[in-house]
């Protein structure tokens, strides 16, 4: 997000609200039927991951960021891509055996943005070679999350069609759980 030409490391607060906002696993821990409980990891990262429950029944993980290797890292997979990606969340669904990974982008103002979001189809063939070469190989869904204020408007319809036509979905302000498989 950028906002009086800075961006990255200085978000904003509205920026931080949306990231919160978004927070997959707090979004479907609200569901009436699901369940999401951290998992407990040893080592120093940063970030969580969260199994997620249908009564008893695990249905899937979210992994954000680096721990999605470490789901990779259990599945026996391990990355041959020249580059470690860092997703913004990864909902991993076992029951129909889909990798959902999400890129969320808050936006006030123009900016380097229009190229990254061309990139996102790219990014979905990397993650889907990876993904094949599972024991019993995943499908992968790209998601991209970004507020309707300012991705909402004209001028970006033609990048969407774009996006669109690479197998990237697009979501503006609020997630599609049914898209997920969870309803």
């Amino acid at each position: 997000m950028i906002k009086g030409g800075i961006g990255g490391a200085n978000t904003n607060k509205t920026g931080l609200k949306f990231e919160k906002d978004t927070d997959f696993s707090e979004l479907v821990d609200l569901l009436p039927q699901y369940d999401v409980r951290e998992i407990i990891f040893h080592d120093k990262k940063a970030t969580k991951g969260f199994e997620v429950y249908r009564g008893n029944d695990l249905v899937g993980k979210i992994m954000p960021q680096y721990r999605f290797y470490d789901f990779l890292a259990e599945i026996g997979i391990k990355n041959t891509n020249s580059k470690q990606w860092k997703p913004d969340e990864v909902f991993i669904n076992f029951e129909n055996h889909t990798v959902y990974i999400v890129e969320k982008k808050w936006q006030e103002t123009e900016g380097s943005v229009d190229e990254k979001l061309l990139g996102f189809g790219n990014k979905r063939r990397l993650y889907q070679r990876l993904l094949d070469k599972a024991k019993t190989p995943f499908s992968v869904q790209f998601i991209f999350v970004g507020n309707s204020s300012f991705f909402g408007k004209d001028k970006y319809r033609d990048s969407f069609e774009m996006l669109r036509g690479d197998g990237v979905k697009i979501m503006l302000d609020k997630y599609d759980m049914a898209f997920f498989g969870l309803y």
